[in-house]
């Protein structure tokens, strides 16, 4: 039940970011990669990027903290706007469950979860491997 809790929530923070965008943001970013690439070598890159991503293995920063597997408001602090999706797992200590995956016009956008036991959790979307927001509940 908190796992679907916790899915829902993460869904509608999806859609709140996205809703806040402001449109000449959206198309500004569309127009751009439409003039620098065709489709074709859009969706090569974003494949090529997929391979380097699940290929990568991201080291945590403190061993102990692979065991106990818990993302903490300290942690969530040194997390910062721009950074790559393995940049964070390093700072977490472990990989964050996938929540959403789409890409609009070469951009492609996903949202992890990292879920701590007693319900606490933070959420964070990547535009192209790049942090562009983050939000949590209840770290310690």
């Amino acid at each position: 039940m908190k796992k679907w809790l916790a899915g829902i929530g993460a869904f509608i923070v999806l859609l709140a970011i996205i809703g806040s965008m402001n449109d000449d943001q959206k198309t500004g970013v569309a127009e751009e990669k439409t003039t620098e690439a065709t489709p074709e070598s859009t969706k090569q890159e974003t494949n090529t990027s997929d391979i380097n991503t699940s290929e990568s293995s991201s080291q945590p920063a403190d061993p102990d903290s692979e065991e106990k597997k818990e993302v903490t408001m300290k942690k969530f602090k040194k997390i910062k706007n721009g950074m790559s999706y393995e940049e964070v797992v390093r700072i977490i200590g472990f990989e964050g469950t996938e929540m959403s995956s789409s890409e609009v016009a070469g951009i492609k956008t996903v949202m992890y979860s990292w879920q701590n036991e007693d319900g606490s959790n933070m959420n964070a979307m990547f535009q192209n491997n790049k942090l562009t927001s983050k939000a949590q509940f209840g770290l310690k």
